[in-house]
């Protein structure tokens, strides 16, 4: 069931149209440390644990909310054209349910986290190693017309779940979207590392619990606090064009595309609806306080 986070996350930022914007980083690391990290049985005993625990909360907290975001985003499609800032307000939504989200399992990582061995964290550095060359042989090596094309088809591909094939027209739309985009790369990853390095130096300091938790949440729930203000720009820029890119799309989407698009968004959103629980019920003390 440790899917079921990240996989609710991919379709309602997928809906609003920033699932790429995430789809890279290691944010959610705590559900996923088993595929960095050989765990002993005490370590996966906690991270089920942690996990239900959580799970429970979600269900409780964020599916009703989801569902919502997602029946606002149809709601606005169907009245017929959609500007960016109609987006832009989805998006914003979908990222304050995203910071939830982090800030609810700061303390299920840090008791993840704090129980690594030393020869777990070193483990952890490698499995970054490995994973930042695989990310430069996917994202940097090839002339500049490759680097462009590979893009472009990533972002059809992401599409095509929403809105089948793209048309010639569409097609020329995230050409010149990724024409338009200014940050590179090499740029991402290098931050990206940062992150790695700046979480692998926290956990150095994991047995003094007071410094760790300090130094661990802002990595979660802030993990852009530290970005260089050029980064930060260039990051809203193309963040401003992907939302043009994604309002373009639907203005232009064919009939088809449309019933395919309203399809997909209500059946998450019926999951949603479907999996969501009730709050739970305060105390009756508590109910009757003022």
């Amino acid at each position: 069931m440790r899917w079921l986070l990240p996989c609710v996350l991919a379709a309602v930022l997928a809906a609003c149209g920033m699932r790429f914007a995430y789809s890279h980083l290691d944010w959610l690391l705590p559900w996923y440390l088993s595929d960095y990290v050989t765990l002993d049985r005490d370590q996966r005993n906690l991270l089920d644990a942690r996990l239900a625990d959580r799970l429970a909360w979600h269900c409780r907290q964020q599916l009703g909310p989801y569902a919502e975001l997602l029946r606002r985003v149809e709601a606005d499609l169907r009245r017929g054209r959609i500007e960016a800032a109609e987006l832009d307000a989805h998006l914003t939504r979908a990222e304050s349910l995203w910071r939830e989200l982090m800030v609810a399992i700061t303390p299920d990582a840090r008791a993840l986290l704090e129980s690594l061995s030393d020869e777990q964290t070193a483990e952890l550095a490698a499995a970054f190693r490995r994973r930042n060359r695989d990310a430069r042989e996917d994202f940097l090596d090839g002339s500049p017309a490759e680097l462009r094309e590979r893009q472009v088809e990533r972002m059809e591909k992401r599409l095509r779940p929403w809105l089948g094939r793209l048309q010639p027209d569409q097609r020329r739309l995230i050409e010149q979207w990724s024409d338009a985009l200014t940050l590179s790369t090499a740029q991402w990853l290098a931050q990206r590392e940062r992150w790695q390095a700046n979480l692998l130096a926290t956990l150095g300091q994991r047995r003094q619990p007071a410094v760790f938790e300090a130094r661990l949440r802002p990595l979660l729930v802030s993990p852009d606090a530290g970005w260089p203000a050029d980064y930060r720009a260039r990051v809203a820029h193309n963040r401003s064009q992907t939302v043009a890119l994604l309002a373009g799309l639907l203005n232009s989407a064919t009939p088809g595309q449309r019933e395919q698009l309203f399809g997909e968004i209500d059946a998450w959103a019926r999951q949603f609806e479907l999996r969501a629980c009730a709050p739970a019920a305060l105390p009756a003390q508590a109910a009757a306080r003022p």
